[in-house]
């Protein structure tokens, strides 16, 4: 089914298995100091036990002012060595190869922030364009040869530790791409200036890392392809050049990545289609570059990568988030098992919670970075129980997965036609088509695990009295919030359920609540030529969106004509539209249909009904407190796992 991703490849003299490569992925999961600690250990084992050929460590620092995240791997010192040694050999132990990765953070470090002393670093003096970053200081050219250098040790560090191969970064914006951009490097030496002298730097700790580690040890690249920058980056044919430059400096593959944390673009985010960014990588092979290619970015299906291996656009599929979501896909790719596939759906929870100096997590994976905590580890029950579950949302499909599995008797009843739950009304919103792989996911797994569905079934307090289980679980999920004003019983009004499922609505609407759900539902009503104002009561809309998402999104909105009026309580619906208050001024927004997106509230009336009557009762998801897929998925493992 998927012939060319099963391929061996072959990458210098490095020979691997398969066409299938787990990308450096930074996790915040390794200490203060840089060391490598058992969490990330297991993270990375789990990934080489999933089937990758070749697992890549996260970005590590070579020099402690180039540390960019509270919980990096660190490389710059030989006092690393023995956590690097059991990082690699856990990688071999399950059964691929290790590479490990050299990051530096350039500008993007936060020395000051983990009691470092220094400034970060760069090409050219400047100030941060996002609040979270410092004022950075010049490099001087001693210190540009001081790295070179640095590389080059930290390059022999990583083959003493007993790494198949060294990846370089330079991508996102960090030390070695700001000396690629026109906007970050602004020197006049022979480090600046033209497009060869920008490059100078990258390509001397190329030079340096060939001549520490020996002919025949594989250096591979992830390289910047489109910065997608307005102003002061440089073009994709500048880009392609410069990967001439590299395999002529002596790089054994290359990785397209895209973007800085400046981007005027998204890169990432679910608004991009998976496989879109395939045409760079097809243009770099145009161009006549030999060495193997492969792209990570938005390449999330294995049916994509595949074509594309195919057709010869890339050579291997790398991937970061796909193997967060789901670490065994190479293995159910090679047993011909896609169905079974949990798909990255491409909310950039992971990225978010990496800049937000938190452990990545991922929403559809709750074990990612937590494989050997015991509240994750699904083995046989020791009392085989009568569960049912009540509701087929994904708390409830996985609680009842997970309890299948471990060979509980289970009965799922969902009172719908079809399981899934809210999932379907997420789906349809713009650029959340990738939500319906959740729930073919979860509906699939469902069956395999031999749980009897009940559709088109409510649940009563009777009928579960009656089926006399051992343990309930509750996953009804919650209702939209009916707010306490004048006029919410009027006919002009609906909820963003309803809008989400197909109600229809007039020409002109105002929706009440700026949250993720609103500005959903306004951008699902604007695609339908509709005229739609937001009303928010907090100074910010889309508070509860995850930084990596809401400027775009916001970006969108105001592109689109959506007016955005914050800081504004509604007070009144008419037959009008809804009259607000702002700052003590009253004012009417004119209206022909009036949306409810204020937020949800529990459906615990069941709960009360069966209290006392059952022996263990559990509430999960929404139906313990409205949130998002998150803790959903989690809650519906955790329960799965414990009972």
């Amino acid at each position: 089914m998927f012939d060319h991703l099963l391929q061996p490849g072959q990458i210098g003299k490095m020979k691997l298995k398969n066409r299938m490569k787990f990308a450096a992925t930074n996790t915040n999961f390794c200490a203060m100091d840089g060391s490598v600690t058992d969490r990330e250990i297991a993270f990375l084992a789990e990934r080489a036990r999933g089937g990758a050929a070749m697992v890549c460590s996260q970005g590590g620092y070579p020099h402690v002012l180039g540390k960019a995240y509270i919980g990096q791997m660190g490389l710059y010192d030989d006092k690393l060595l023995p956590g690097l040694k059991k990082l690699a050999q856990a990688i071999h132990n399950n059964g691929a190869r290790a590479n490990c990765e050299i990051m530096h953070g350039g500008n993007y470090a936060h020395p000051h922030k983990y009691g470092i002393e220094g400034e970060p670093v760069g090409p050219t003096a400047m100030e941060p364009k996002l609040p979270r970053y410092a004022p950075c200081r010049e490099l001087s050219r001693d210190e540009i040869k001081e790295l070179v250098e640095i590389y080059g040790q930290t390059a022999r560090r990583i083959k003493d530790a007993g790494f198949d191969a060294i990846e370089i970064g330079c991508l996102t914006g960090y030390l070695l791409v700001s000396f690629l951009l026109p906007r970050t490097n602004q020197r006049t030496d022979e480090y600046g200036g033209s497009l060869e002298n920008r490059a100078r730097f990258v390509v001397e700790v190329i030079q340096r890392i060939r001549q520490e580690v020996g002919t025949n040890y594989p250096i591979m690249m992830r390289a910047t392809a489109n910065d997608l920058l307005r102003e002061g980056g440089n073009t994709e044919e500048e880009y392609v050049e410069l990967a001439r430059m590299y395999e002529t400096a002596g790089v054994d593959s290359l990785s397209l990545g895209l973007g800085i944390h400046e981007s005027d673009f998204p890169m990432l985010t679910a608004e991009i289609e998976p496989g879109h960014w395939l045409y760079l990588a097809e243009k770099w092979k145009k161009a006549g570059i030999k060495v193997p290619v492969m792209v990570s970015c938005r390449l999330s299906r294995p049916e994509i990568a595949d074509k594309a291996i195919a057709d010869g656009i890339i050579d291997f599929w790398e991937m970061c988030r796909p193997l967060i979501a789901d670490p065994y896909l190479p293995t159910k790719v090679a047993e011909g098992r896609p169905e079974d596939i949990a798909t990255c759906l491409a909310d950039c929870n992971c990225l978010n919670n990496l800049l937000s100096e938190v452990p990545v997590a991922c929403i559809v994976n709750p074990r990612a970075g937590r494989e050997e905590e015991p509240a994750f580890q699904s083995r046989p029950a020791a009392t085989k129980r009568k569960v049912i579950v009540v509701g087929g949302g994904p708390a409830g499909m996985e609680a009842a997965t997970v309890a299948a599995q471990r060979g509980h008797q289970v009965v799922l009843y969902e009172e719908k036609d079809k399981l899934g739950g809210q999932l379907h009304a997420a789906s349809v919103a713009p650029f959340k088509n990738d939500v319906n792989y959740l729930i073919d996911y979860l509906t699939t797994q469902v069956g395999k695990a031999g749980v009897e569905v009940k559709l088109n079934s409510p649940a009563t307090a009777q009928s579960i009295e009656q089926a006399q289980p051992d343990v309930v679980i509750l996953a009804t999920g919650s209702s939209p919030l009916v707010l306490d004003i004048p006029g919410v019983d009027r006919d002009n009004v609906v909820t963003a359920l309803d809008v989400l499922t197909g109600k229809p609505v007039g020409d002109s609407v105002v929706i009440i609540g700026g949250g993720m759900v609103g500005c959903e539902v306004a951008e699902f009503l604007v695609k339908k030529s509709k005229r739609v104002t937001i009303l928010e009561t907090l100074k910010r809309i889309g508070q509860d969106i995850n930084a990596i998402n809401r400027w775009r999104v916001i970006q969108r909105l105001s592109e689109a004509g959506v007016s955005l009026e914050t800081k504004t309580q509604a007070e009144e619906i008419t037959a009008s539209g809804v009259r607000g208050i702002r700052e003590g001024v009253s004012q009417l927004f004119p209206a022909d249909t009036v949306v409810l997106a204020a937020g949800m509230v529990p459906d615990k009336g069941l709960l009360a009904e069966l209290e006392g009557k059952i022996p263990s009762v559990h509430t999960i998801g929404d139906c313990l407190e409205p949130r998002q897929i998150a803790e959903a998925m989690e809650e519906g493992l955790r329960l799965g796992t414990a009972i």
